[in-house]
């Protein structure tokens, strides 16, 4: 897929956007094309070594030796880019970034979102298949009605973004949090032979419309403030913390719901795994309402 979307870009792309723009007084002397090498090696090597003993937990504990290691990378990465900077080439990613409260708020509310909530589809798989027997296929149905939700949510909040602002954003949040808690206590009284599984083809979809609310509308708001010669790494900055959290909620959470299931079963293993992600998505909830006091710019 990297490949076929490399000779895609290149045969449909404009030729403008394969020779980076930079000031003048930064172009170097092969005309301004610039990928910064060492930084991208780098952050690579950082984020792969913070990631690592997430994913390779069972390996044995000196696995989360790699996480220190892999912050002082990022440590030395972020050094390196400010000096590459006062050298007059244009970095990877221009830390100054960061000092745009919109962005740094929104990047924190993005990447802790998705740290919980990318989580609750695969423990909802492995819920409806390995705890109460169901296939795959009805495991991945009763994510549907979620689905549709959030595509109609996304297209309604892409309408009315720039008038509500951030708040939107925290009326996502809030409304996920209605769909874990529903979706807890619904498998609460599972575990009491109480209802129906099929219940949470409602309470999952209020998680649903939740994605819509938040996920584009953040990104929308974060960029907002962003100059323009930032837009192409300012995003890259955005989509690398969603990563981030994806792989690291995954581990963290399923983890969680395992170690849980191995002492009781899977009723508590889900409630168990759902309630940090609640506590998750509440302090991304707590860094939006910051950023709703703060205020910022509208456009009406």
């Amino acid at each position: 897929f990297a490949i076929a979307s490399l000779i895609l870009a290149r045969a449909w792309l404009p030729a403008g956007a394969w020779r980076p723009a930079v000031d003048q007084d930064a172009k170097n002397s092969d005309g301004g094309k610039d990928l910064d090498p060492v930084g991208v090696i780098l952050l690579g090597v950082g984020v792969l070594l913070i990631l690592l003993p997430f994913v390779e937990s069972s390996l044995g504990w000196f696995i989360w030796l790699s996480l220190p290691i892999g912050i002082g990378m990022i440590w030395v990465w972020a050094r390196w880019e400010r000096r590459y900077a006062r050298l007059g080439r244009p970095p990877m990613v221009d830390l100054d970034l960061f000092r745009i409260r919109s962005f740094s708020n929104g990047s924190i509310i993005i990447a802790l979102y998705f740290l919980g909530v990318t989580s609750v589809w695969v423990l909802v798989a492995m819920y409806m298949q390995q705890g109460l027997g169901h296939t795959a296929l009805a495991a991945g149905m009763i994510g549907l009605p979620a689905a549709l939700c959030s595509a109609v949510s996304a297209d309604v909040s892409g309408r009315f973004v720039f008038q509500i602002g951030r708040r939107l954003v925290v009326w996502g949040i809030a409304l996920c949090l209605v769909g874990l808690v529903a979706t807890i206590a619904v498998v609460a009284l599972l575990s009491q032979g109480i209802g129906s599984e099929w219940w949470m083809l409602l309470t999952l979809a209020f998680i649903g419309t939740a994605q819509g609310m938040v996920i584009s509308p953040n990104q929308t708001l974060t960029l907002q403030e962003v100059p323009l010669r930032y837009a192409g790494s300012s995003g890259g900055v955005l989509q690398t913390g969603q990563r981030i959290g994806t792989s690291m909620g995954l581990a963290i959470m399923t983890a969680l719901a395992f170690s849980i299931t191995a002492v009781s079963n899977w009723h508590w293993g889900m409630m168990g795994a759902f309630v940090a992600i609640a506590v998750i998505v509440i302090l991304a909830g707590i860094v939006g309402l910051i950023e709703v006091r703060r205020g910022g710019p509208r456009r009406a």
